[in-house]
């Protein structure tokens, strides 16, 4: 879980770890050329779970987590760019979204070094 974010960040429950394979064949439909947007997984996800009759409301922040999840495990090799998520075998791919997640990394903490800066002595 992530400080202050608790709610939205906390880990797959073990409801959300059935959908997995689900979640995972999703991504697997889709390619560099044929990418799917956040939006539509949450449509999708949220019918597949209405016509399952469970009890789950999906959203773009458990999508996050389910990335999350995917990449962390290498479990897809999942990119995800602004038009939306895919899945690619293609090494300049991969090159490319590691150092996307790279930079963002550095970004974030770029801004927890400028918030530091408020509580030294």
């Amino acid at each position: 879980m992530i400080e202050n974010f608790e709610d939205t960040t906390s880990e797959l429950t073990g409801d959300e770890m059935k959908l997995l394979p689900v979640i995972i064949n999703g991504f697997k439909a889709h390619t560099s050329e044929k990418p799917i947007e956040a939006p539509e997984i949450v449509g999708l996800m949220n019918n597949y779970l209405a016509d399952k009759r469970i009890n789950m409301k999906f959203n773009t922040v458990r999508l996050r987590k389910f990335a999350n999840h995917i990449r962390s495990n290498s479990l897809l090799p999942l990119i995800a760019t602004s038009k939306g998520y895919y899945v690619s075998h293609d090494k300049a791919e991969i090159q490319s979204q590691i150092k996307s997640l790279r930079q963002r990394a550095q970004s974030i903490i770029n801004c927890a070094d400028g918030m530091a800066v408020f509580i030294k002595s």
